[in-house]
């Protein structure tokens, strides 16, 4: 029996299944925000209040507008496949089944059901941090669902995650079910990228993400195997698109204002400004515009691979508001540029589920800043959607 700090691997674990279950709702500004604890965005703005765009209506995310915004194919083609940085080989940016040398490092109690675990990623050659919601602690040896709770574009590297700025203990304090968050996926969109980035290192999030984090988790913390998938801000996207790609291991998952496009100028510029805000280059992660990698890894383009997966949308207009949870007068505070952005992109998503007959919960908020509270917010009224596809209430 292998071990690493406080826990030691178990016997395997049963595999679960289950049916997506999903419906449609607006959303409301109302929450506890005693509840909520008060952090920083995942990514903020400078917006006034009186430049606020025709996008807040999400009007524009419809029709030709739409698909110019978030669908249209990026301009550069043909021969830039070949000729240009990044490959053409858009496999390489999918998830690779190939675990290597991936292990568990190290375990350590924080607080309550916290904890963290050290995983050796081969793919990346490094130690990734996670975070772990355990419940009942390492005591429990019951088959459990696992629910992959995801960062934005800072990684977490600043100290704000679930743990530190949310009431999320709270929350699944009753629930059977391993809550997990990967730490320092700075600026990746979760993927795999063509080639090393200077300022980002070696990226292999999907493969991570997919396999080598879920291995860990099912070895060595009685995870079943029917999982969901979930994140914020810059991994919206990512989350839905690691489901769609994964399906008999993803049974839900749920974008809290993010933007699950990569397409058309709006997709190409949210996703572009979430790898650069931290020195990343977009080329050496999916090559030009126009390298298909762009489209393969486009939620909104690959809806139809969700069709068996319970799928929860959720954004704002960037109004501020109690929603958010922050000290003072929210509502002085600027509208947020970012948050406005996702909205309009997560209603070209939701469109083109539509469209296609792909079942979504679609949550549209008024008020909601890219901010903690909301995020918790959005969080918690997903679990209707995404607790039933787990089997936990």
């Amino acid at each position: 029996m292998v071990c690493a700090g406080i826990l030691c691997a178990p016997t395997a674990s049963a595999q679960g299944a289950g049916s997506a279950s999903t419906s449609t709702d607006s959303g409301s500004s109302l929450i506890d925000t005693a509840a909520v604890v008060s952090s920083g965005s995942s990514l903020s703005s400078d917006t006034s209040l009186s430049s606020i765009p025709a996008l807040i209506s999400g009007e524009l995310a419809e029709g030709e507008w739409g698909s110019a915004l978030f669908g249209g194919l990026p301009s550069v083609t043909g021969s830039a496949l070949s000729s240009g940085p990044g490959s053409s080989n858009t496999e390489l940016t999918l998830p690779d089944p190939e675990l290597g040398d991936v292990r568990l490092v190290d375990t350590r109690h924080v607080t309550g059901d916290q904890y963290e675990f050290d995983v050796y990623s081969s793919a990346m050659d490094r130690i990734i941090t996670n975070d772990i919601l355990l419940p009942g602690g390492p005591d429990n040896t019951s088959p459990r669902p696992t629910f992959y709770l995801m960062m934005g574009a800072d990684g977490a590297a600043g100290g704000s995650a679930w743990a530190e700025s949310t009431n999320y203990e709270e929350f699944f304090a009753d629930k059977n079910v391993n809550v997990v968050t990967p730490i320092g996926s700075i600026s990746s969109m979760q993927t795999d990228w063509y080639y090393e980035d200077q300022a980002t290192g070696t990226n292999r999030w999907a493969t991570y993400m997919t396999y080598e984090l879920p291995h860990i988790v099912d070895t060595y913390f009685y995870g079943s195997g029917r999982d969901a998938i979930a994140g914020i801000s810059m991994s919206g996207g990512p989350a839905l698109n690691l489901a769609a790609h994964s399906p008999e291991r993803f049974k839900a998952a749920g974008s809290y204002s993010g933007c699950p496009s990569t397409l058309g100028i709006g997709g190409y510029l949210f996703t572009t400004q979430a790898v650069e805000m931290n020195g990343g280059s977009a080329t050496n992660m999916w090559g030009l515009p126009g390298n298909e990698a762009w489209a393969a890894n486009s939620p909104a383009l690959n809806v139809d691979k969700l069709r068996d997966t319970a799928v929860f949308i959720s954004a704002a207009h960037g109004i501020p508001g109690p929603i958010d949870g922050l000290e003072g007068s929210s509502r002085l505070r600027p509208i947020s540029k970012i948050e406005i952005a996702s909205f309009a992109c997560s209603t070209y998503f939701v469109d083109q589920a539509d469209q296609a007959g792909v079942d979504v919960d679609w949550y549209p908020m008024t008020e909601g800043h890219h901010w903690w509270g909301m995020f918790e917010h959005q969080m918690r009224t997903s679990w209707r959607t995404i607790g039933p596809a787990l089997g936990v209430e």
